[in-house]
């Protein structure tokens, strides 16, 4: 990259910072504080021209390995989203909560291109390493963003368009992103808009995926506010245990019902209907209208029965399986250990609420949850 262009570049990121500069249509408040923190915290140089770092065989292998239930979850929306976007010359990418790439679909004749643009599994996109771009702010932000061409902070990727949104498990933790990422895109910023909005219900759609996963031992309810669209493309998830208590709700659930930020509650609160009739609903294939619960609008429901007994569940979940590799604790470790893993069932597996239990702050219950290898069973 000629050095003009670099100059250039870190005159730009200066004055984007300083206010000078506007870019119309971008998120400029959310730029300006990446760069700083790029800048400041982690004392990147925006005229590198390096590309990210690219983990081993044998680290990613391993990742995807701890990944490996979220990678299931995810189906055919990796390839259905390139189908998509594939004409426009876009690799489509996904990365885990710490923004490595875990998984990816790019044309057999665009690989070499998109590897040396850093666009590869095991590619690692943490604000602390790269600066700005579009994973990276996902991650931090929790909110989809189109980073465009020179609003990336390092130089080395002022060509690159990213799309990217967040990935959320059904208890509302950031688990990873899904980007859209283009080597040659118009310079024309509103070109980028459609693409953002296909990344959304893909990641929307992956989300989905990982909730069916992970409460297959529930009953789930499937809506839609139009009886037509319940078959084809259900909006609403709500999952049921066999106590008839809402334990889980996807994120349009969670917008369009009321109550569902504190869970568990009876599906009665929430829904003008009997358990027991839900149940009975799970052999048949009639279509429910049920009303919400002290309001006036309906929802048009299937009922999917559970794919596996509650008992399982329920043991798999008390003994929290540690990795393979680990062959022994010490006994402060062991009990330690147990410990936190009685804390995370009494939470249901949610970070927030265990840590408030231990006295201890997420990222620390992160932390130890690693160093312990305690693995949640969603993703064994």
């Amino acid at each position: 990259m000629p050095y003009v262009r670099q100059t250039s570049h870190i005159d730009r990121v200066r004055d984007l910072i300083a206010g000078r500069i506007v870019n119309p249509g971008a998120d400029t408040a959310r730029l300006a504080s990446s760069y700083r923190r790029s800048l400041d915290d982690y004392r990147l140089d925006p005229a590198s021209t390096t590309g990210p770092r690219i983990l081993t065989g044998a680290e990613l292998r391993a990742i995807q390995q701890s990944e490996e239930g979220f990678l299931r979850s995810t189906g055919q929306c990796l390839p259905r989203l390139h189908a998509m976007v594939r004409e426009a010359g876009y690799c489509v990418i996904l990365a885990n909560a710490r923004g490595v790439t875990i998984d990816y679909v790019v044309d057999t004749d665009q690989r070499k291109d998109f590897k040396k643009a850093g666009l590869y599994p095991g590619s690692c996109w943490s604000e602390e390493e790269e600066g700005t771009c579009g994973i990276a702010s996902v991650l931090l932000d929790q909110e989809a963003i189109t980073v465009h061409k020179s609003d990336h902070f390092r130089a080395a990727f002022t060509g690159l368009t990213c799309s990217a949104a967040p990935i959320f498990s059904p208890h509302g933790d950031l688990i990873g992103v899904l980007d859209a990422s283009a080597l040659n895109s118009p310079d024309a910023r509103d070109s980028q808009r459609l693409v953002k909005q296909l990344v959304r219900q893909g990641a929307s759609l992956i989300e989905d995926g990982f909730f069916l996963k992970s409460y297959s031992h529930c009953c789930i309810l499937l809506a839609h506010r139009n009886r037509h669209f319940v078959e084809v493309q259900p909006e609403m998830l709500l999952a049921i245990d066999e106590h008839g208590d809402i334990v889980a709700a996807n994120g349009c659930a969670r917008d369009v019902i009321a109550g569902l930020d504190s869970l568990p509650r009876p599906v009665g609160e929430v829904l003008e209907v009997r358990a027991e009739r839900l149940f009975d609903a799970r052999a048949g294939h009639n279509l429910l209208s049920l009303r919400l619960a002290g309001g006036s609008t309906w929802l048009h429901v299937r009922v999917r029965a559970p794919l596996r007994p509650a008992k399982a569940r329920a043991r798999a979940m008390r003994e929290a399986p540690v990795a393979q590799d680990v062959v022994a604790y010490t006994a402060p470790e062991l009990a330690e250990r147990t410990r936190i893993v009685h804390a995370m069932n009494a939470a249901k597996w949610r970070p927030l609420q265990a840590a408030a239990m231990l006295g201890v702050s997420r990222a620390t219950l992160y932390r130890r949850l690693k160093q312990l290898h305690i693995v949640a069973p969603h993703r064994q």
